[in-house]
């Protein structure tokens, strides 16, 4: 199969190995530092983002700097550079949660396909980085859904695509054609 085969409602594990490749490096923070180091670095590059960005799907736009319901921007910029612990619910510092933070753009912005999360009304936009990974970035949208020019979604959270994770069976919304 090509990407060019790959069918809207194709699951993500199933398109995995015809992805198209960007040729471009991911925006990586440099994270070799102490952990308050980094944290603080994470927590930079958050606040070095746009406010919000216009994302590959007909010009949509989407808020970067969504505030957590009790946390505020703080918030977000934590739950972006930490993971939680589906043992004991504690958070701990997420190494690749914050060597990815800066890319969070340039996903939106070019991602080669969008999914559908089947459990709420949330989204996915996936782009490959070649050898780097598939960046996947997490999106809960308006009741409006996308609309070119207007702030159609807040982002969520991101991470670096892991193979068995549950966002494999996530279903193809859009892809971009190349």
């Amino acid at each position: 199969m090509s990407w060019g085969e790959v069918r809207l409602r194709t699951k993500l594990e199933d398109c995995l190995s015809v992805f198209p490749d960007d040729a471009e490096d991911p925006c990586h923070l440099d994270v070799a530092a102490p952990n308050d180091v980094l944290i603080q670095r994470a927590r930079d590059a958050f606040f070095g983002l746009d406010p919000d960005v216009e994302c590959c799907f007909h010009g949509s736009r989407i808020l970067i700097h969504n505030p957590e319901p009790n946390n505020g921007l703080e918030g977000r910029a934590k739950h972006l550079s930490h993971g939680l612990d589906n043992r004991t619910g504690a958070k701990y510092l997420h190494i690749e949660k914050c060597r990815w933070l800066p890319t969070i753009p340039k996903t939106l912005a070019n991602a080669a396909a969008i999914f559908d999360d089947p459990r709420d009304q949330s989204i996915l936009f996936a782009r490959s980085y070649g050898m780097h990974g598939i960046h996947l970035v997490v999106v809960r949208l308006n009741a409006s859904g996308l609309k070119t020019g207007e702030i159609s979604g807040q982002l969520i959270t991101h991470f670096k695509h892991k193979h068995g994770d549950r966002q494999d069976v996530f279903r193809m919304r859009w892809k971009r054609q190349k």
